[in-house]
């Protein structure tokens, strides 16, 4: 459980409607998964809008929107905040929600024309003896 505000960190926030010190369970960007406590981020795709899902996610318990575009109609203890880019929030809030975990990845990139199977299963190998989980 984290608090919006602490999720919402570095999200380009342009307007905040309701409390931002609300305790948030669950992210979620599907309207089918929402159950309460969680914030909803209505992103818009190239089928189907986030935006038309709010009042359902609302209604399944989501305490917070995220969204490009605030609803007319808004239900009282629930915060919704307008953000430039909902996909670009989702990924900060993600990122935030989980304790940022790339920074915990180490990652090796074997680029170029020739050699790329060679050397990923040369280090493969060198990592698997070493007692490393190569994945």
């Amino acid at each position: 459980m984290k608090l919006l505000r602490d999720i919402l960190y570095k999200a380009r926030i342009e307007q905040v409607v309701g409390a931002t010190n609300t305790a948030i369970e669950h992210i979620a960007f599907d309207s089918r998964e929402v159950v309460p406590f969680t914030a909803f981020v209505a992103v818009p795709g190239t089928r189907v809008d986030g935006h038309d899902f709010i009042a359902k996610a609302v209604e399944s318990g989501a305490i917070a929107v995220i969204c490009e575009r605030l609803p007319e109609e808004r239900k009282d203890g629930v915060t919704y905040v307008r953000v430039a880019d909902s996909a670009e929030a989702l990924a900060i809030m993600a990122a935030n929600f989980h304790d940022h975990p790339a920074r915990k990845l180490k990652l090796v990139g074997v680029t170029g024309t020739n050699g790329k199977t060679s050397v990923a299963t040369l280090l493969h190998r060198l990592y698997r003896t070493l007692g490393r989980r190569p994945v």
